[in-house]
């Protein structure tokens, strides 16, 4: 036999259910379509920023950027970044996630088409990734990224494999 107190246990819980989905919903809505969190997300909407962009310090304040790969069928993931100079870097997960960056979904889509859109605050700045091999730029590009993140050089994962992109300007 059911009792009144489990019905209406499980009515609250529906309740709070249903309220939750339609919050994520709104969220979901009102980011433009975009990640959230781990969730990836669509096409990143906000202010289109200038194509000749090579002064990043108005970002400096901004946490994490979204980035959209596959510009015929749009996918955003939440990512670091970190200016160094002239150049924006975006890495691979430096933490978490995937050990070999082959494996994330956003890196496929780069290696089959390297025209991405980065958002930083509310602008969106249409990039081209171009993966930075093994040496100085690397080296710079990823001490700025600990920097930024507060990751201590003792606290690299060994077995951790991280490749870093340059958005560059699209021609």
């Amino acid at each position: 036999m059911t009792s009144l107190n489990s019905i209406s246990v499980r009515s609250l819980d529906v309740s709070r259910t249903a309220s939750f989905l339609a919050s994520t919903l709104a969220v979901f809505l009102m980011t433009g379509c975009g990640p959230i969190g781990p969730i990836s997300g669509g096409a990143l909407k906000g202010e289109i920023g200038a194509a000749d962009t090579t002064n990043w310090s108005f970002a400096a304040d901004v946490e994490n950027a979204q980035l959209e790969t596959r510009p015929a069928d749009p996918h955003s993931v939440n990512c670091w970044f970190a200016a160094v100079g002239e150049n924006l870097y975006v890495p691979t997960s430096m933490i978490r996630g995937p050990k070999e960056p082959a494996l994330r979904s956003w890196v496929a889509h780069v290696a089959e088409d390297p025209r991405v859109r980065i958002r930083l605050g509310n602008s969106v700045f249409d990039r081209v990734a171009v993966r930075v091999e093994q040496g100085r730029e690397f080296d710079q590009a990823r001490l700025a990224l600990e920097a930024k993140y507060e990751i201590a050089a003792a606290d690299r994962d060994p077995a951790r494999v991280i490749w870093i992109y340059r958005l560059e300007p699209r021609l």
